[in-house]
């Protein structure tokens, strides 16, 4: 079958204003959206301009800009530069870009230095945890409630404010993307971060928000471009109080005061995710000077294994029950049975203790990395731990050079809505032997290539096939 012949700009102009009933942002990009899913309007067609289009439809410039941008992020036009706007298709269905392409880079390479992984370091024991899970006169209840009263009680030490409202999710991405759901629509702003969690900036696409990047400082988010943010009136703030995924950085008790004076007249929420919230040694949260409109997330799978994926989310009533009301849409409410093991797993003494055991190792192989690559030039923030976010030359080649070596790091690109400075990021906690080789094989990918980095092997005293699970502090806390 012969596909329909591209339209020009006149053509496609005469054909949006006969569809086009309103005149705003969302409307011209859904008419449009709608138009080229049916094939009214075929690939390759050029667009009428901007200024042109605007001018014929009585629309500001700045709106018909906006629309173009929600359709560039769904992929269905594509500007080339001095060229013109064309059609690119129809809409795909959305996928997690950034997440495939960690997934797709890391799954046939031997050392994976990317992603926020655990294999090597010894799992608690879960028989206990199921054990206690499975005896609760509770469990096979038909009806559902947020949270199980167990879970609620076993978070309250490890949370940042006092509430009372909790809801377990399937982990904190499910979490974030379940509260976005309930209150983004397409093409509304949101005061994310930068950089920021690689799934986050997935699901904003996914929805066909407009992020607001904001600097990540060391003290927080950048106040001055919080500022300046709030003049377009966001729709939603997401970002990382504690242990900023793929930085490190927690924000001080300064920059919670000074954040929360900029907000406290706004009427938006707040989603903070703290993914390693078990390994801070201080917890903070803009709760404590606006409790009505923040949603406090915790994950806690990096420490009992990705298999006890479950998320607790507390704060704001009004947001919480508005999660839990999508909720009861599906069945996608927890497992009393998962969410009872993580309640073992938090407060009993033997598990306890594996955790903290697992916490002490975590940053010593951090901290270890961390000097091992200041040694060698490195300028890195001091964190706890566990990511190490590394300003490289150039973050393309020096990815490319390292998985010509069997090992990924994944980077910076991932992390930022839009082009920002040089990074490559690294999970700190992933080596337990040759880590100052590899410092040093890192510190060889960021120079100017030479035949003698480019084509070098890793060093001799580096083995990733050596096992493991022989070492000294894995051997002493072997699963009850």
């Amino acid at each position: 079958m012969t596909p329909p012949a591209p339209l020009d700009g006149q053509e496609c102009m005469r054909l949006i204003q006969s569809r086009l009933t309103l005149r705003t942002t969302n409307a011209l990009a859904r008419a449009i959206l709608d138009l080229i899913a049916s094939g009214d309007l075929p690939a390759q067609s050029q667009l009428p301009t901007v200024r042109d289009l605007a001018a014929k439809l009585g629309m500001s410039r700045s709106s018909v800009a906006q629309a173009w941008k929600m359709l560039s992020s769904r992929y269905v036009i594509e500007t080339r530069r001095r060229g013109g706007t064309f059609v690119l298709g129809p809409p795909q269905p959305p996928r997690a870009r950034r997440f495939d392409s960690m997934v797709r880079t890391s799954s046939t390479m031997p050392i994976d230095l990317g992603n926020l992984r655990r294999d090597d370091l010894p799992p608690p024991d879960l028989a206990p945890a199921l054990a206690y899970a499975l005896s609760n006169r509770a469990l096979h209840n038909t009806f559902a409630d947020p949270v199980a009263p167990e879970l609620a009680e076993a978070v309250q030490p490890f949370w940042p404010f006092e509430t009372n409202h909790f809801l377990a999710t399937h982990g904190i991405i499910d979490a974030i993307e379940l509260a976005l759901a309930a209150v983004v629509r397409p093409g509304d702003r949101v005061i994310i971060e930068s950089p920021t969690q690689a799934r986050v900036l997935d699901i904003l696409d996914s929805i066909g928000a407009t992020t607001i990047p904001i600097d990540y400082r060391p003290g927080g988010p950048d106040l001055d471009q919080l500022r300046v943010a709030l003049i377009s009136k966001p729709t939603a703030m997401i970002y990382q109080p504690s242990g900023n995924a793929p930085s490190g950085l927690t924000v001080s008790e300064a920059w919670i005061d000074g954040a929360a004076s900029l907000l406290q007249n706004e009427a938006f929420p707040i989603f903070e995710l703290s993914q390693t919230a078990l390994m801070r040694s201080a917890q903070r949260s803009l709760a404590t000077h606006l409790p009505s409109r923040v949603v406090h997330m915790q994950a806690y799978n990096f420490f009992f294994g990705a298999d006890l994926r479950v998320a607790v989310v507390g704060g704001s009533p009004e947001y919480i029950d508005m999660m839990w009301l999508r909720l009861t849409y599906s069945s996608r409410w927890v497992s009393r049975v998962l969410q009872l093991a993580l309640a073992f797993q938090l407060t009993d003494a033997n598990a306890i203790r594996h955790t903290n055991d697992f916490i002490a190792e975590c940053k010593r192989r951090h901290s270890e990395f961390s000097h091992a690559l200041t040694r060698r030039g490195f300028n890195l923030e001091p964190t706890e731990g566990p990511h190490i976010w590394l300003p490289v030359p150039d973050e393309h080649s020096v990815c490319t050079r390292l998985s010509r070596h069997g090992i990924v790091v994944h980077p910076g690109s991932f992390f930022h809505a839009h082009p920002a400075t040089q990074h490559v990021h690294i999970n700190g906690t992933a080596l337990v032997h040759g880590i100052d080789e590899m410092a040093q094989t890192i510190a060889q990918a960021c120079r100017m290539p030479t035949k003698a980095n480019e084509d070098s092997p890793l060093p001799a005293r580096f083995d990733p096939s050596r096992d493991q699970t022989s070492t000294p502090w894995v051997a002493a806390r072997t699963p009850r």
